[in-house]
């Protein structure tokens, strides 16, 4: 017997594994979909977690709800939004994250 992976898995980061199975990198929820399956929500309009993170000098947009102890991933504001989703208020979005 022998371990096949399928297609989508191959050659592809941890972070996009975790999304192509419908689970955000950070916050391990499910990615919020809406009810007709389109994506409905960015990270980059999240006001419930993004924060800045200043290391070594380069801020690094991360999310405060990660699931782990470590950092967490970079959040990319075109990053699918987890279930935890909150939306910012337009006058905040411009310019962050």
């Amino acid at each position: 017997m022998t371990l096949t992976v399928t297609a989508p898995e191959v050659g592809r980061g941890s972070i996009r594994q975790k999304f192509d199975r419908g689970i955000h990198p950070a916050t391990l929820l499910p990615v919020l979909v809406a009810a007709d399956g389109r994506q409905p929500a960015q990270c980059g309009g999240c006001a419930a977690f993004r924060v800045r993170v200043v290391e070594d000098g380069s801020t690094r947009n991360k999310c405060a709800a990660k699931a782990t102890r470590r950092r967490g991933p970079d959040m990319k504001p075109d990053f699918p939004a987890c279930t935890g989703f909150r939306p910012a208020p337009a006058a905040a979005l411009p310019g962050t994250i």
